[in-house]
């Protein structure tokens, strides 16, 4: 009988295809993933997850976007610079009108309702919206209207949700955290910040402009404050194994020809942990006590 396991996949935009190497070493070294939690791109490939595809399924579902239109915008969007049509056209197709009780896992996402300050466990409903949510970085993608919340991207309170893989999966589970990198690479000058895509010749032009350079400077420290509380996220919920891929140099909303390096950056880092997951299933470390329970302003959706 294989070994049952939870995970808990991290947000990171275009690194995230790093999650696809991960579940095929698991899956490869006979283990049963049998909760799945995401942020942001976490969510993406979560969700596609739990819906019953297979890690090979999910790079071909999300390969099949096209990287023009990906970012396209809708006349209806609320204020942004980019936005999430080309996405969720990918999602519909793949999921189209599905919800959480219809996938094959259990299965969570985290967002941020900017209302009412609430971090939000969504855990019911129509699986695309919320996985959108969760991937609605603010500012660069419209926020997403759910019940009476307006939902941005999770990352900025929970990026590596392993509270929430722990909720899904039965006590004494093993949780894998995934985070796709824990900080930006370091710069020696202003100049070398540089945009979360890759740039044209003309758009390069455009980001000398000084609004273009404090607009990544905005992202660059948000990027910071979200390692640093993701850091001290980890550190509370003691994940079982924690899986680092080696995608620092993959620019978050790049959309690049040869996406199968990103996926072997996750299957490499994966397989490094084996012997750590492994040793998470002594019966000393299976039954220690959990995480702490700390007084978070959150919601959990799950009616």
């Amino acid at each position: 009988m294989a070994k049952q396991i939870a995970i808990a996949l991290g947000g990171g935009g275009t690194k995230g295809y790093a999650h696809i190497g991960v579940l095929k070493t698991l899956e490869a070294a006979g283990y049963e993933i049998i909760a799945v939690s995401g942020t942001s791109a976490g969510s993406l490939v979560g969700s596609l997850y739990a819906a019953g595809y297979t890690p090979d399924e999910i790079f071909e579902i999300l390969q099949s976007a096209n990287p023009k239109h990906i970012f396209d915008r809708r006349a209806t969007d609320r204020p942004s610079i980019l936005g999430l049509q080309g996405v969720e056209k990918v999602l519909r197709k793949a999921l189209d009108k599905r919800t959480f009780v219809e996938l094959q896992r259990p299965f969570g996402a985290v967002a941020l309702d900017i209302l009412s300050n609430r971090t939000i466990f969504l855990r019911s409903g129509p699986v695309v919206e919320a996985a959108l949510a969760s991937s609605a970085i603010p500012g660069v993608f419209p926020p997403i209207k759910l019940k009476d919340w307006l939902l941005v991207d999770g990352g900025t309170t929970d990026n590596v949700p392993v509270r929430l893989a722990r909720m899904l999966a039965p006590r004494g589970t093993p949780v894998i955290a995934v985070a796709l990198g824990l900080m930006p690479p370091e710069v020696s000058c202003f100049t070398e910040i540089a945009p979360p895509f890759r740039l044209r010749l003309l758009q390069r032009l455009i980001a000398r402009l000084r609004y273009t350079q404090a607009f990544n400077t905005c992202v660059r420290a948000a990027e910071i404050s979200i390692g640093s509380h993701t850091l001290l996220r980890l550190h509370v919920d003691q994940p079982e194994v924690l899986v680092v891929p080696a995608v620092e140099d993959v620019d978050l909303l790049s959309t690049p020809q040869d996406t199968k390096p990103i996926v072997a950056a996750g299957a490499e880092a994966m397989e490094k942990q084996l012997p750590a997951l492994q040793d998470a299933f002594s019966w000393k470390k299976r039954w220690r006590i959990r995480s702490k329970e700390l007084e978070l302003n959150h919601v959990i959706v799950d009616e």
